[in-house]
């Protein structure tokens, strides 16, 4: 009886190692199965579950005139080379990217242009205060640049480039003038064109200079449509958006010429994106052609006090982008006090966007204001609502 207990015990002891090992064999096999099948179905199932990537939105801000002499530069002498900013800077170093144009040298060298009777001219300091304020490109095609001849303007595009800022539209001969700066943002790739209408004006027949580019003589590039409709043209297959700053107009007047329109226009049909007016010296209305926008005149930014009170009343305009697309313009009231721009107050800032509400409409373009800003809307189509 003894004996027959025993063996159960034995055979009871000998099945439990056996579904032991059965169920160690069983996990083991099953663990290797897991791991060699999975590894191409973990990846697929990544793949599956990854949601696809959204649109890039990124933004430009741009201004109007920047002057940094005269008036300026002696505001800059009493109270900092940063003075000028102090109040913008936060706007527009809250954009990706930043343009706007230089409308005087930065140079120590030259003399003044004979006969032109306003010659303005700044610090070079100043070009490391551009920087501070945000600015990454600035047109310097315009009819100051060259106030002190050729070697101040050689030390402007020198200035300005040691502080990592592009200048556009003019150079140390005419294939640099007419080069774009392309820089690129989120990935995109983002080209500027700058030219000048006043570029083939000379003051004095005593010294015939104009401030054309040529092939041996340092200069800004010339605003001939054709050749700009041609250059936009060929751009835009190596870029993805092209923006062309235009120093043009007529000063002080609140309205394009109906050929700026023609000319605003070609460039858009030829892949422009974007059209950036100045000169005016005032803010004139903004369109929205075929989803591009044109800014006309983005008036004065950084300027000395003038004659006439609008000349004080500008903005800064900062464009919205959802990939390649512009979604929006918000458009900030700025009056310029003692060389400064700094936002508009409710009163300043109701006057001068109902100004430009009024401006846009008569360019068939929906301006709506709402809490001290201005808004353009872009959809798909060329119209905005």
């Amino acid at each position: 009886m003894r004996r027959r207990k025993g063996k159960n015990r034995v055979r009871f002891f000998f099945w439990i190692v056996f579904l032991l090992v059965m169920l160690s064999a069983v996990f083991y096999v099953g663990q290797g199965w897991w791991k060699d099948t999975p590894a191409v179905d973990k990846q697929d199932q990544q793949n599956v579950q990854q949601p696809p990537a959204g649109p890039k939105e990124w933004s430009m801000a741009v201004c109007g005139d920047v002057m940094l002499g005269r008036g300026v530069a002696t505001a800059m002498s009493q109270n900092g080379m940063f003075y000028p900013f102090e109040q913008m800077a936060p706007y527009l170093k809250s954009a990706d990217l930043t343009f706007g144009n230089l409308e005087s040298p930065l140079s120590l060298q030259g003399t003044p242009i004979p006969g032109k009777g306003i010659w303005l001219r700044g610090d070079p300091e100043a070009a490391a205060a551009l920087r501070e304020a945000g600015f990454d490109v600035l047109s310097i095609a315009n009819n100051h640049i060259l106030d002190y001849d050729s070697p101040a303007l050689l030390d402007t595009i020198e200035y300005l480039r040691e502080q990592g800022i592009d200048p556009v539209g003019a150079g140390k001969d005419l294939e640099e003038a007419v080069q774009p700066v392309i820089k690129e943002v989120n990935g995109y790739k983002f080209a500027f064109i700058a030219a000048t209408e006043m570029a083939d004006i000379f003051w004095d027949y005593s010294y015939p200079r104009t401030f054309e580019a040529r092939e041996d003589r340092p200069g800004v590039q010339k605003l001939d449509p054709d050749q700009l409709v041609e250059a936009v043209a060929a751009l835009k297959d190596d870029v993805d958006l092209i923006a062309v700053s235009l120093h043009w107009g007529t000063e002080y007047s609140d309205y394009p010429l109906d050929v700026q329109r023609e000319v605003a226009h070609r460039l858009v049909d030829a892949g422009a994106k974007l059209v950036l007016g100045h000169h005016p010296h005032c803010l004139q209305g903004m369109e929205v052609y075929k989803d591009s926008l044109i800014a006309y005149s983005l008036g004065n930014f950084v300027f000395d006090k003038q004659r006439r009170p609008k000349c004080q009343e500008t903005v800064l305009m900062k464009i919205f982008f959802k990939d390649l697309k512009i979604k929006k313009a918000e458009v900030t009231p700025v009056m310029i006090t003692d060389a400064q721009p700094r936002p508009a107050d409710k009163a300043d800032g109701e006057r001068i966007l109902q100004k430009l509400q009024k401006l846009c409409s008569e360019l068939d373009t929906q301006f709506t204001v709402e809490d001290n800003k201005g808004m353009i809307t872009i959809v798909e189509g060329g119209s905005n609502e």
